[in-house]
């Protein structure tokens, strides 16, 4: 016994002369609740110090928790009513909702852009002469088809995958990432929970959407654990490869490479989740065309109202003297009357539901036709050079 006693008395000796060190007990962080700001007004609070979005849903993260409301929003009634909202019917961490929401800026560019701000109505530029001229020229290069073909190339597998499950031909989906992003090139530099919080607040006339749209975040990022301020995209909240919004995340976004986790800025999961959108939302069919080109004999057309959701029988448009610039590859069913306003004339196209899904992403008869024509320069590219 007395010799085991000396033995314990060893190290003691040792750390009062400094020849071994103590290790510091290792305790868990505590966040402390009053969050503070830097020298330029921006909340200083960044605890995952990575800026690269691909890695994050993979880093380990756990939200902090704050019992007080900080930030650009902390006396709004609408944010501390949301707040109550999101703990109610969630089961929201009502601190981890101030330490989220306290950590938002206000984001005046994204209020600007959705037109927060604009007094009078814009005017209707898509109707006047050239303006298919102008917006086609945007996507309809030989840059953006020589990436698309690339794209193809890059991700084959994935895209027989997603194709083969969903029933979406690649070209397609290739199309809307393209148009989207320039597959990759620009998916947004605006912090997501920054303008989701800011128009939803802010600009009453599209208030619901966006508030859902903010709700649908902040249960997107608490299933994926991602830190709510990591996700960068547009000034209307959409992010990825793929561009979605919130709500379209959480309805339809697939993780087509099985890692575990859903991210839309890898091409894996952006390009089954178009496909699954596609699919789900826009009803694709598979069995029949997109659109096609018809023949008119007079430059300009007002016959009749056009757009996606219209819906002729062919035999109407037959009557009215429009011809398919082909068979239509057989489709017989009732079409939509897309005009086109180039500069010297109306182009004049027939779309089939499958036009009208592609719109489903987009509601602009310009934005659904770039993907198609996109798509279908892509494919003709691609099959050339294999």
């Amino acid at each position: 016994m007395k010799r085991i006693k000396k033995l314990t008395l060893i190290p003691l000796l040792l750390l009062s002369t400094g020849c071994i060190e103590k290790k510091p007990k290792q305790t868990t962080v505590v966040y402390d609740p009053v969050i503070t700001t830097g020298s330029n007004g921006v909340i200083d609070y960044d605890p995952i110090p990575s800026n690269d979005v691909t890695n994050i849903i993979s880093t380990p993260y756990e939200q902090p928790r704050s019992r007080y409301l900080q930030g650009a929003y902390s006396n709004n009634y609408k944010l501390k009513n949301f707040i109550t909202m999101m703990a109610q019917k969630h089961h929201y961490d009502k601190y981890k909702l101030n330490a989220i929401f306290s950590t938002v800026n206000r984001d005046p560019q994204a209020l600007d852009k959705i037109g927060a701000f604009r007094t009078s109505k814009p005017t209707q530029k898509a109707t006047l002469p050239g303006a298919w001229d102008k917006y086609r020229a945007n996507f309809l290069t030989d840059s953006r088809i020589n990436k698309g073909v690339q794209f193809w190339k890059d991700n084959i597998n994935y895209l027989n995958e997603a194709s083969q499950r969903y029933g979406v031909a690649p070209e397609y989906i290739i199309g809307i990432i393209g148009v989207e992003t320039n597959f990759g090139g620009y998916t947004g530099k605006h912090s997501v929970l920054d303008a989701l919080t800011s128009i939803a607040l802010e600009f009453p006339k599209r208030e619901k959407f966006f508030t859902s749209e903010l709700e649908n975040y902040l249960l997107m990022i608490r299933d994926e654990k991602i830190p709510p301020q990591k996700i960068k995209g547009s000034y209307a909240g959409a992010f990825g490869l793929s561009q979605f919004m919130p709500s379209s995340f959480r309805e339809y976004a697939v993780d087509l490479d099985n890692d575990g986790h859903i991210n839309l800025f890898t091409s894996a999961d952006a390009i089954g989740s178009v496909a699954n959108y596609f699919k789900g939302r826009g009803k694709w069919n598979n069995r029949i065309p997109v659109a096609m080109r018809t023949y008119y004999n007079k430059k300009r057309f007002y016959g009749l109202p056009t757009g996606f959701r219209t819906r002729y029988t062919q035999s109407h448009l037959y009557s009215l003297g429009m011809r398919p610039t082909s068979n239509f590859y057989g489709y017989k069913g009732k079409v939509s009357l897309i005009k086109l306003s180039r500069y010297s004339r109306d182009e004049l196209w027939w779309g089939t539901e499958n036009f009208h899904a592609i719109a489903r992403y987009n509601p602009k008869d310009h934005y659904a036709m770039a993907v198609h024509q996109l798509a279908q320069a892509i494919r003709k590219a691609y099959y050339r050079r294999r």
